[in-house]
């Protein structure tokens, strides 16, 4: 694993650890989303063919907005930002009504995950399933099987609408990577209009990734320890391992010297 500082200073260092990674982590501000030396190493990352996944952090920042950030990604860096979750919010309890960032939906398996905090301490949340899209495909229909649980009925409807938008996500993210392969399986399953299985789905996605046709998108906050574990799981399941990757070459001799190895994720 080889974390590269963003810096302008570290262009070099940039330029010699990129050359020698199998894929990437491209980190970028949930407020300001990407910026001009993001651009820079984004230009070093395509220069060497590395794949790569976006995540959107800082979530829980005031002013974040995901819609924004991973749109940057599109308009600044000229990539196709894959949107895979879709934001949870929760009342914040103040006056003005503002809500805090507390987990995503997982827009491939269907499943919603929020952090719990256990304590004070940052980054010490615990994550757990609230929504499973397959078992509540109408909003009506999810409102009533949370009720069932004994929630009350503001918070039943809150898991519905919650269910509702993620519905509408999913078919957004299956359309675009239909139009992305059209001849894959999701395109004929799109056109067909049938459901498309997570397994079908995630294997496209990966496809896409390592031909660097799209990058799979994710959001988070990572100071609080909030969507980091299905950060590590998109890099284990989108990112090409050691052996899938060629090994970097060495420079001829009196060529200025070479860079060789291996090299992990990077960010």
């Amino acid at each position: 694993l080889i974390d590269t500082p963003g810096h302008i200073d570290f262009t070099v260092e940039v330029e010699r650890a990129v050359r020698v990674l199998d894929g990437a982590v491209l980190i970028v501000d949930a407020v300001a989303g990407a910026q001009a030396q993001t651009e820079t190493v984004w230009r070093q990352a395509r220069r060497h063919g590395v794949p790569a996944v976006a995540f959107v952090n800082k979530m829980d920042r005031e002013g974040a907005d995901w819609e924004s950030a991973a749109s940057s990604l599109a308009t600044r860096l000229q990539l196709r930002p894959l949107r895979l979750q879709l934001p949870l919010y929760e009342p914040a309890g103040t006056a003005d009504g503002a809500q805090h960032f507390v987990g995503a939906v997982d827009l491939v398996s269907g499943v919603a995950m929020r952090w719990r905090p256990r304590g004070a301490q940052l980054g010490t949340g615990s994550r757990s399933e609230v929504c499973d899209l397959e078992l509540t495909a109408a909003a009506a229909a999810a409102c009533e099987a949370v009720s069932s649980a004994g929630l009350p009925l503001l918070q039943a409807e809150g898991e519905a609408a919650v269910c509702e938008a993620a519905e509408e996500a999913r078919a957004a993210l299956v359309e675009e990577v239909a139009e992305l392969d059209p001849d894959g399986e999701v395109a004929d399953l799109f056109l067909a209009e049938e459901a498309v299985p997570a397994a079908t789905l995630a294997a496209a996605i990966r496809q896409l990734a390592l031909c660097s046709a799209a990058v799979p998108t994710l959001c988070g906050a990572s100071l609080r320890g909030v969507g980091v574990e299905p950060l590590l799981d998109a890099v284990a399941a989108y990112l090409p391992s050691a052996e899938e990757r060629p090994a970097p070459l060495l420079s001829p001799a009196g060529g200025g010297g070479g860079e060789g190895g291996g090299g992990g994720g990077g960010g």
